[in-house]
């Protein structure tokens, strides 16, 4: 992103999550291969919900036409502006022919759409509705049964924010969000899956933390919609941590210091926070970390002056045995397509 004068000016963060993001990052962390060890037992969750569900299976498959595991989603799915759910699926049914057509041309570049997404693109009102009714059954599926952990989470990173843009200013706020790769004082280069450059032009920037939104930030198809960057919110998330137990199969192998560090990391840490939860030296937590690093069980990544470490999938199935690949075999589309 390539920041003018006033854009600095313009930098302000999103007061609350917003529920079309979560949903849309929801759907996407269900069918992934390598989910991010806070969300494994939320997927889980899902899974056991879903499969009791007849009318969810419809609506996830059909959204997951719109939101696959790799690739873009249209914008119409996350409306610009603070929206709740319901304004959100009001903004989706008004949502103007030219943009459907955009973002549904940018979606299915690379893959093939199935045959309801035409009347989709076609404006087709009892397309788009049922689209929206799929959006509200996902919802109460995957969100609303969390959204009280949600709102935390998010409040909780918008609150370490807001105390570093006060304490060290813009930079050092843009510096250190998740993803960020690097600041020079007019670009900000973030991981993201594709080369994109996106000029604010003197219209500010939102920054939206996000429970569902992990690794890569994101932002909108069209850079001419209102500047937005969603990134992974660092609150305490599911504390996941705080209720696996580790095998002792697993401490005989590694024994008990370095098991329960693979446990802390469910979380992603920095050395010193691991340090102190675990009651051992920072040294010691560091050589920890790497030993389970060298070995595949834990990654560790620079996040501005802290270096963060998190357990790998393979660390997680070693802790509680989650299966990496899980997903719907569900395929269909709006009834009547």
């Amino acid at each position: 992103m390539v920041f003018d004068r006033q854009d600095l000016q313009r930098v302000r963060l999103a007061n609350a999550p917003e529920p079309m993001w979560e949903l849309v990052l929801g759907l996407h962390k269900t069918q992934v291969r390598q989910l991010s060890a806070p969300l494994v037992g939320w997927r889980q969750e899902v899974e056991r919900r879903v499969a009791g569900a007849h009318r969810g299976q419809h609506a996830m498959a059909l959204l997951r036409h719109l939101i696959a595991p790799r690739g873009a989603f249209p914008d119409f799915l996350t409306p610009p502006g603070p929206v709740d759910l319901d304004a959100g699926c009001e903004a989706m049914l008004c949502t103007p022919r030219t943009r459907l057509v955009a973002d549904l041309a940018a979606v299915f570049a690379h893959r093939a759409a199935p045959p309801w997404v035409a009347s989709l693109a076609r404006g087709d009102g009892k397309t788009m509705g049922e689209v929206v009714r799929a959006v509200r059954d996902v919802h109460a599926l995957l969100v609303a049964p969390h959204w009280a952990q949600v709102c935390e989470v998010v409040a909780e990173d918008r609150v370490a924010r807001a105390r570093q843009l006060a304490e060290h200013g813009v930079g050092a706020l843009l510096r250190n969000l998740p993803g960020v790769l690097g600041w020079d004082g007019q670009v900000l280069l973030t991981r993201y899956p594709v080369d994109r450059t996106v000029h604010l032009g003197g219209r500010g920037l939102v920054l939206m933390p996000s429970y569902f939104c992990f690794h890569s930030p994101i932002t909108w198809l069209d850079p001419e919609l209102p500047p937005v960057l969603v990134y992974q919110a660092h609150g305490d998330h599911p504390r996941i941590h705080d209720t696996v137990l580790v095998p002792d199969r697993l401490t005989s192998l590694l024994g008990r210091t370095r098991a329960e560090c693979l446990r802390a990391l469910l979380v992603s840490r920095s050395t010193s926070e691991l340090a102190t939860l675990l009651g051992i030296s920072v040294g010691s937590a560091s050589k920890q970390a790497a030993i389970l690093r060298d070995t595949g069980l834990v990654t560790s990544n620079r996040q501005g002056p802290a270096v963060l470490h998190t357990t790998t999938p393979l660390g997680t199935a070693l802790l509680i045995g989650e299966r990496t690949d899980s997903r719907s075999t569900v395929h269909t589309g709006p009834t009547g397509s």
